[in-house]
């Protein structure tokens, strides 16, 4: 998130943080944000940590293809960002399993390790959010950082930006780019956990899945409204939250 970000989402995000997670935090921004690090909320420099994200941004900022912050299938330079943020979490956070959740998301139940832990299987290289014909919901995916053919797959993923090939897939925002590199690499025999396999097109499955027991994602339009709609629910919800 950046400090226009944190200021919108990011800041309630990382108040409901600290009260609901067990576990550390990294913040990532290409500038600096006016809060104070603690022993489980630190921010990072991701253009000083990650280089290649600068320049990605930099090669690509001004194509005409880049200017509409609507179209959101386009957005190569919009979600670099994240994803660069993702590659610098995952090869350097010491830890067996890395958790990437976005910045508009709201844990208003307490979330623990247990839970992670039951999203997990040791032979899959990370956990998603699926969604049948159409691409993936990665506003939360579990990396497993510990797997044989992890940061081969890590690899494949950044060449994309780093050779600009990404622009010859069919769309360039961080979902669809994973999807791909996530599919290429399930022809070559390697797992990958799906938390939603009943996710059909355009659902909200981040909230209707277990996850919506103790988080809300904030995607889109939903940003301004503050919480998700009672009717992307399709799940029965016992949280108050959704009361």
């Amino acid at each position: 998130m950046n400090r226009k970000y944190y200021e919108r989402n990011g800041k309630t995000m990382l108040d409901s943080f600290r009260k609901n997670w067990e576990c550390p935090i990294r913040v990532y921004s290409e500038e600096k944000i006016d809060f104070e690090d603690s022993i489980n909320v630190k921010q990072y420099d991701l253009f000083e940590l990650e280089p290649e994200c600068k320049a990605f941004v930099e090669r690509h900022k001004d194509r005409g293809d880049q200017q509409n912050p609507l179209e959101l299938h386009r957005g190569a330079v919009r979600f670099a960002y994240k994803t660069f943020s993702v590659f610098n979490a995952v090869t350097n956070a010491p830890a067996d399993y890395v958790v990437w959740i976005d910045a508009d998301t709201y844990t208003h139940t307490p979330f623990d390790n247990d839970l992670i832990r039951s999203l997990i299987e040791p032979d899959c290289l990370a956990s998603y959010l699926g969604r049948e014909n159409n691409y993936s919901e990665c506003g939360f995916v579990i990396y497993n950082t510990q797997h044989p053919r992890f940061y081969d797959f890590i690899s494949s993923w950044k060449m994309l930006y780093l050779d600009d090939s990404l622009f010859k897939l069919e769309q360039w925002h961080d979902s669809f780019v994973f999807d791909q590199v996530r599919k290429a690499y399930e022809q070559q025999g390697v797992k990958f956990k799906n938390i939603t396999p009943e996710g059909k097109d355009y659902d909200h499955v981040f909230i209707n899945s277990v996850l919506g027991d103790y988080m809300d994602h904030m995607k889109g339009p939903r940003k301004n409204e503050g919480k998700s709609r009672k009717s992307d629910l399709y799940t029965k919800k016992s949280s108050e939250y959704w009361n």
